[in-house]
């Protein structure tokens, strides 16, 4: 920009006035760059903000919840809720260990501290409750370090989401585990217990 101004300056020797001029606008142009350098800045600013404010806010961005319970077990999930907040799909289970099984999702929310489940084992006539405490710091750190993994097909997945899976034990047991992938199947899965417990239980009620 300055070599430019030399040039228009040579060649219209106009006097003071023009010199003035053109060195104004050198400085316009020079504001207005500043300008635009920080209206980029708030722009890239509120796009990672929006897309990423977990970061600031130690948030989990996105998450998958499951559950899963050993072969064989039939049970039914009526209650699956964490933090008093928010919570998994209830529903029919029958398998499988370690493994999501039906999901559901939530975004931008903390790692959980606390789980409450309810389920009912028809088989043993009994109504399972309990809550779990859950380790919010090491599910979070988990979270952020997670590996790539890779399907049966053999394609790799680079940017995993969490699984937070709930399983059931045949007695009662309660465990809470984070994973990178669904299924145990697929190769370089890495996954960590976060909580486990034991639920109390009463009879299921004749009319039921």
């Amino acid at each position: 920009m300055a070599c430019k101004l030399t040039k228009i300056f040579t060649g219209m020797i106009q006097g003071s006035k023009i010199l003035g001029y053109k060195i104004k606008g050198c400085k316009i142009m020079r504001s207005k760059i500043k300008d635009y350098k920080i209206l980029g800045c708030l722009i890239l600013g509120y796009t990672a903000l929006l897309s990423g404010c977990s970061v600031l806010s130690g948030n989990i961005d996105y998450m998958l919840v499951g559950s899963g319970t050993v072969h064989g077990n039939e049970i039914m999930v009526s209650e699956l809720k964490f933090d008093d907040a928010w919570g998994g799909a209830p529903g029919r289970l029958g398998c499988c260990p370690l493994s999501a099984g039906k999901t559901s999702s939530i975004r931008d929310v903390p790692f959980p501290k606390k789980l409450s489940v309810t389920w009912t084992d028809i088989s043993q006539n009994r109504i399972y409750f309990g809550e779990v405490a859950i380790d919010s710091k090491k599910g979070t750190a988990f979270t952020k370090n997670m590996p790539p993994y890779t399907y049966g097909s053999g394609r790799k997945n680079m940017d995993p989401n969490p699984y937070l899976i709930v399983e059931f034990g045949e007695n009662g047991e309660i465990g809470v585990w984070v994973a990178s992938a669904a299924y145990v199947s697929y190769s370089d899965r890495v996954i960590t217990q976060v909580g486990a417990g034991q639920a109390q239980w009463r009879a299921v009620p004749e009319d039921d």
